[in-house]
């Protein structure tokens, strides 16, 4: 077949080639055919592809070192000039972000027939963050004369932070030379226009700047107006409930103020957080857990905490999987917490529907506390009281009645529940045999400060 078949034989473009020898290397290789006046019999056009490499982005900055914290110290004022450097050091600058590769673009093809996307650009690397400076170290000075503190100089500065690195430079995106061209197509003498069209790269982003590291802390003043080592303290204990009963424990603690004013103190120039803490001396206190629950204490392995605040009440924190019942006696220098009952939380909602039984005014519906507690729990219940026809579609129910079932139809025995529901304010024809019911039971459980809600529900036919 002649490609050049749609042209005039005297055209400059008229040549006579087969299909076979018409190779893509040819129409590379022989800049001077235009495809734009070229039929090409049953070609196909092939999708879109990039040309030119893309950026590489760059690499990001390395993030700056912490400062270290400065030494804290422990010293004596006795007149003497004392010099000290407490101060945190310096937070390392950020790296730079490095700059993104410049794109490679290369001559764009000519003529293809296929749309063409220029090379993106790279991404400037981000830049580090600085480190953060250090804090100033805790200075504590033991003495008697307070004069004795206008000879000490410290200096216990906190560290700069350190600068974030600037960020990299992105790169430019390749641009095309041709955005829109036409290449004529023929197949079986039918000629027609394809119209292809190259989309510009797309610039890199700059890295972003790293930020700046925090400024430290300036050092702690600690004044201790003794020269005896402080008493040892031990303001909190934690251990199981077998461990505490019935044993006496001693809590301490050491007691301070935070006072202002702490650079008018020390010599003049010195650096120093202005606040500082002031020493004013240590309390005891003893506890004790008086165990007159029924259950015995070593069936009980989780822990309680023990805290002596500053003001020298003795908190107490008994683990979340229990319900005690007790009080708190406190006298001269004892803390008493007598626990008169206990009840293991997983064991309050164990309550199961058991027999339903009777109809009319003798319908009553049987309530099991499977954990055997309930000599020892409160319980009430609501109820809903529901009823629903056969008419063969999905069943559905009507309610009848809502509300407290009051103690006098309720007779408990041990851990059963017997409730007359038929003693209801109930129509009796919605009680009778063969009615289709929902009961469902809301039961609260109390005991002591502590309560929970169960949900039971029966469906039957009475």
């Amino acid at each position: 077949m002649n490609v050049f078949s749609g042209f005039p034989r005297g055209s400059r473009y008229w040549l006579r080639l087969s299909v076979s020898a018409l190779t893509a290397s040819t129409l590379t290789l022989t800049s001077w055919v235009s495809l734009a006046a070229i039929d090409v019999c049953g070609s196909v056009a092939l999708a879109s592809r990039q040309y030119g490499r893309d950026g590489r982005d760059g690499r990001d900055g390395r993030s700056g070192r912490d400062g270290r914290d400065g030494v804290s110290q422990t010293v004596r004022a006795t007149g003497d000039p004392v010099l000290l450097d407490l101060s945190g050091t310096d937070g390392e600058d950020g790296g730079y972000g490095e700059d993104a590769e410049w794109v490679r673009c290369r001559r764009q093809p000519r003529n293809e027939r296929h749309d063409l996307q220029a090379a993106d650009g790279g991404d400037g690397g981000d830049g580090g963050d600085g480190g953060r400076g250090g804090n100033g170290g805790t200075l504590t000075v033991q003495y008697t004369n307070p004069s004795a503190l206008r000879q000490i100089l410290v200096t216990a500065a906190a560290g700069r932070g350190g600068w974030g690195g600037r960020g990299g430079d992105g790169t430019a995106g390749c641009e095309c030379h041709d955005h829109r061209w036409t290449v004529d197509v023929c197949e079986d003498g039918l000629c027609r226009r394809e119209d292809y069209e190259c989309d510009d790269g797309h610039d890199g982003a700059d890295g972003r700047n790293g930020r700046n590291g925090q400024e430290g802390s300036p050092g702690q003043l600690i004044l201790v107006n003794q020269l005896e080592p402080l008493p040892t303290e031990t303001p909190s204990q934690s251990l199981s409930v077998a461990r505490a009963a019935n044993q006496t424990l001693t809590l301490s603690r050491n007691l301070w103020e935070t006072r202002s004013g702490a650079k008018n103190l020390l010599a003049s120039g010195s650096t120093i957080a202005n606040s500082y803490q002031f020493y004013t001396g240590h309390i005891q206190r003893q506890f004790t857990l008086d165990w007159q629950a029924p259950q015995a204490a070593p069936t009980f392995t989780e822990s309680i905490d023990l805290e002596l605040q500053p003001s020298g009440q003795v908190t107490i924190d008994f683990p979340e999987a229990y319900w005690l019942l007790g009080e708190t006696l406190e006298q001269e220098t004892l803390t008493t917490y007598r626990v008169d009952g206990i009840v293991p939380v997983e064991e309050v909602t164990q309550l199961a529907v058991g027999r339903v039984d009777g109809r009319s005014r003798t319908f009553e519906v049987n309530v099991v506390d499977l954990a055997q507690r309930s000599d020892v729990i409160d319980t009430q219940f609501e109820v809903r009281y529901s009823t629903s026809g056969n008419d063969g579609r999905r069943r559905r129910y009507d309610l009848e009645f809502e509300g407290l079932v009051p103690e006098d139809i309720i007779v408990q025995d041990h851990n059963r529940f017997t409730l007359s529901l038929g003693r209801l304010p109930i129509r009796s024809q919605l009680l009778s045999g063969g009615t289709q019911a929902q009961v469902e039971l809301k039961i609260i459980r109390s005991y002591g400060n502590n309560s929970a809600v169960q949900t039971v529900t029966w469906e039957g036919e009475i």
